[in-house]
């Protein structure tokens, strides 16, 4: 990308003094040559800066987003908590910070039928 900015800005200045010289010197030829070719350099140089402008925002506008992905994924495994990402995960019954058995141990005191057992 700098490779580029570097040839569009010498573009520019070429074009720019193709359009000095007809100013200092109007005659037909440099007035003609800044017309055509000032303006065809110019109009190129410009085209290149904003390739090059419209490139740096596509590739800020990936990395911000590969970035908030990866926060995003990071946020999911730490809401699963530490077991979920372990083997035996499925499983496993846990202790909640409240002292109470977990889900497992609850589903074992229904019934087949969906009563309580006493």
């Amino acid at each position: 990308m700098t490779r580029l900015l570097q040839v569009s800005a010498v573009l520019t200045l070429l074009g720019l003094a193709l359009m000095v010289w007809s100013m200092v010197a109007p005659t037909p030829m440099p007035v003609i040559l800044a017309m055509s070719v000032g303006q065809l350099l110019g109009t190129l140089a410009f085209g290149m800066f904003g390739y090059a402008v419209l490139v740096d925002q596509v590739r800020k506008q990936r990395v911000k987003g590969v970035a908030a992905a990866a926060r995003r994924a990071a946020a999911r495994r730490a809401a699963a908590g530490p077991d979920a990402a372990g083997p035996g995960a499925a499983g496993s019954t846990a202790v909640s910070s409240g002292g109470t058995a977990s889900a497992a141990a609850g589903a074992a005191a229904v019934q087949p039928d969906g009563e309580a057992s006493s």
